[in-house]
């Protein structure tokens, strides 16, 4: 099978005393579960050693009460990790955080994102490696077998070798690191808590949960150590536009979290001028309404949850009617997952649709009626069609969806389950929304404009526009490789340069 890639939520707890820490890393871990929900883990550094435990599932299918019992005594540090595996096996040497070492020097290391380049890295690492070995365990075998005379030596040493996408928090001793890649791909954010402890996480919902101020997003290449002294860079980065992970706005992110749109050259430290993923979605719907105006509609409905705001933005727009008549059943054995995520066996999605959201079944609502349906992204189109189903057993007379990302074109290797365009919908049927619409039997599906999109993100700040299109989403600071085939860093681990 092949190699299991990341795309999870990370969060790293520092404080300068030994301190039961468990509540508190749990309480900010459930602020990214929605990142990664096939596997939790969690490691803490006591006075001797360190206490590993991971496990499948939901963080309240891994920490039962029994386990936090179990596991309840003072740390220097925490780590956990919310897994979102898209491919090969479940090996214990995969499940993160991944620890190497002995006794006291143990590292442990969670990761969010995609290493590039990992075939050769297996060629340079030699010897024989699990079957189905992560990219995460590869990294962790080099890490260990880098030169130098101290762990910031090696691990400013091995990060330098590595490309791809990389949101990193790791623990040794009693000191904690905290890295990004070059191009800040993943997102990873820092706060301090009360007493001069720290919060490191993927999102800023993480913060929210457990009241914390975040402080700053963790700059492009930058590798935070954080011990009693504070803050120490051992190596500065780079802050203002990278490459961020378009699909982070679009899909995976929490709605109520935020992220830097570098308006002006500070914006990474200046968490209160970052944008809302609400707001973001809210304007791709505004812009929908001007480039596909469905004048005519009864009413808009989202697709719970990350195509309300969406919806939201259309109607209002149009002054149309919006109705919250597609509700999400979160008592639902589903109900609490995202299905694009359930990527495992992709022919169980389709059922699972109908148990995850239901309908308001009033046929006063229903019949003949002409229905906008939004959502954040079709990229295989199996959910979409359930549900186009769905709205027209319910006795719609027509069925249209508006789209907040382009068609998916390309497969993604930096951390989106999005492995072969075999897969994708788009690509089927060479992106022509007619044909794709009549795929999953709807009216008409219409998508946001790729520089609609990007426009959403900046507000009336101009586009930067390149000699060849493809190069849109890089040269504005993003990501949509799996839009245009372009990614700032190939799979070979080869740096694009535009």
């Amino acid at each position: 099978m092949g190699k299991i890639t990341e795309k999870c939520g990370i969060v790293g707890v520092f404080t300068p005393d030994f301190v039961n820490q468990l509540p508190l890393a749990l309480t900010a871990a459930s602020g990214v579960q929605h990142r990664g929900m096939q596997g939790a883990g969690i490691v803490f550094k006591p006075k001797t050693g360190i206490v590993k435990h991971t496990d499948k599932g939901l963080l309240q299918d891994v920490f039962t009460p029994k386990i936090i019992k179990k596991l309840t005594q003072k740390s220097k540090w925490t780590l956990v990790h919310c897994r979102y595996g898209t491919s090969g096996d479940y090996a214990s040497e995969n499940l993160q955080p991944i620890t190497i070492g002995k006794t006291n020097d143990t590292l442990a290391i969670i990761h969010n994102g995609e290493f590039a380049g990992v075939e050769k890295l297996k060629k340079r690492l030699g010897g024989k490696l699990p079957v189905g070995a992560s990219d995460t365990y590869l990294f962790a075998k080099l890490l260990s077998q880098t030169p130098g005379v101290s762990w910031d030596e090696k691990i400013i040493s091995a990060c330098a070798q590595m490309y791809g996408a990389f949101s990193l928090i790791m623990g040794v001793g009693e000191s904690l690191y905290a890295i990004r890649d070059p191009w800040g791909i993943r997102p990873l954010a820092i706060g301090q808590l009360p007493g001069g402890g720290w919060l490191v996480a993927s999102e800023t919902h993480a913060f929210d949960k457990v009241h914390v101020r975040v402080k700053r997003e963790i700059n492009k290449g930058e590798i935070l150590k954080i011990d009693n002294r504070g803050l120490t860079r051992l190596k500065k980065g780079t802050s203002g536009k990278g490459n961020f992970c378009d699909f982070e706005w679009a899909y995976f992110s929490r709605p109520n979290s935020l992220f830097p749109t570098y308006q002006t050259a500070d914006e990474g430290t200046r968490p209160d001028k970052w944008l809302s993923v609400t707001e973001f979605r809210e304007r791709c719907g505004v812009t929908l309404a001007r480039e596909h105006p469905i004048k005519k509609a009864t009413f808009v409905v989202g697709v719970p949850d990350s195509g309300i705001h969406i919806a939201i933005g259309f109607a209002r727009t149009l002054g149309l009617s919006y109705r919250q008549v597609i509700i999400r059943d979160h008592f639902d054995r589903n109900g609490n997952q995202r299905l694009f995520m359930k990527d495992d066996d992709l022919t169980r999605i389709k059922s699972k649709v109908l148990g995850k959201i239901s309908f308001v079944p009033d046929p006063r609502i229903w019949k003949n009626a002409i229905v906008v349906l939004g959502d954040d992204s079709i990229v295989r189109g199996n959910v979409a069609q359930q549900v186009t189903k769905a709205v027209f057993a319910q006795g719609a007379k027509e069925v249209h969806w508006i789209v907040g990302f382009p068609p998916v074109m390309h497969p993604c290797h930096l951390g989106v389950s999005m492995r072969t365009q075999a897969e994708l919908i788009a690509p089927q049927f060479a992106s022509n929304p007619v044909s794709i619409a009549r795929a999953i039997g709807a009216t008409s599906v219409n998508y946001i404009s790729p520089k609609g999109f990007l426009q959403a993100k900046f507000g009336n700040k101009k586009l930067l526009h390149p000699k060849d299109e493809r190069d849109l989403f890089l040269f504005n600071g993003g990501c949509g490789g799996g839009l245009t085939g372009r990614y700032p860093v190939a799979k070979d681990g080869t740096v694009y340069k535009h």
